[in-house]
C-alpha cells in the first residue's frame, strides 16, 4: 500500500518518539525537553492529485512539539503533538483540512513501551490508536473514519 503525505508524517512522528523511547529507556515523569519545529511549507501533493485527478499543491503550515522526559525509570517517554493546517489548491479551488493530536510513548513498570496515538489523520481516521512497541501488537485502533472526507476535498477542488 501507497504511504499518503499525511500517514508518512504520522508514521515519522511515530518513528521519532519510539526511537526516543527506545534509545533512552525507560524514564520516569520530570521537566520534559521541549522542541518545537515550525511548518510553513508549499509543496505538490501527489496523493491529492491522483485521487482526484487534477494537479494538487498543499500549503502546510503549522508547528509539532516533542516533549522528552528525562531519566531512567517508568512513565512518559515523550509526547508529541501536531497543530498542522493544511491547505490544498488546485487552481482557484482550495480545501482546507488539519492534522491535529498527540502521540505519547510510555513505559510501564514491565519495562513495556507503548505508543498512544490520538486526534486526526484527515482521509484515515479520527480517535485513538494503541500500539505495544515491544511486541508491535494494536492494542486499540481508531473507530472513527472520516468517510466522504477525500470525496468531499475532490469535489471543492474540481469545482
Amino acid at each position: 500500500m501507497r504511504m499518503s503525505g499525511r500517514r508518512l508524517l504520522a508514521a515519522v512522528t511515530v518513528a521519532f518518539a519510539a526511537a526516543a523511547a527506545l534509545a533512552s529507556g525507560a524514564m520516569p515523569a520530570g521537566q520534559p525537553t521541549v522542541e518545537r519545529f515550525d511548518i510553513d511549507r508549499v509543496r505538490p501533493d501527489p496523493d491529492l492529485t491522483a485521487a482526484c485527478g487534477v494537479d494538487v499543491t498543499a500549503h502546510v503550515q503549522g508547528h509539532v512539539v516533542f516533549r522528552t522526559f528525562p531519566g531512567m525509570g517508568t512513565g512518559p517517554a515523550e509526547v508529541v503533538t501536531l497543530n498542522i493546517t493544511v491547505t490544498a489548491m488546485a487552481g482557484i479551488n482550495s480545501y482546507t483540512f488539519r492534522v491535529v493530536g498527540a502521540n505519547l510513548v510510555r513505559v510501564d513498570p514491565e519495562g513495556t513501551v507503548t505508543l498512544t496515538a490520538t486526534g486526526q489523520q484527515p482521509f484515515e481516521w479520527t480517535g485513538a490508536l494503541k500500539i505495544n512497541l515491544t511486541t508491535g501488537e494494536v492494542i486499540l485502533e481508531p473507530r472513527h473514519s472520516p468517510a466522504g472526507q477525500l470525496q468531499e476535498a475532490c469535489e471543492t477542488l474540481t469545482a
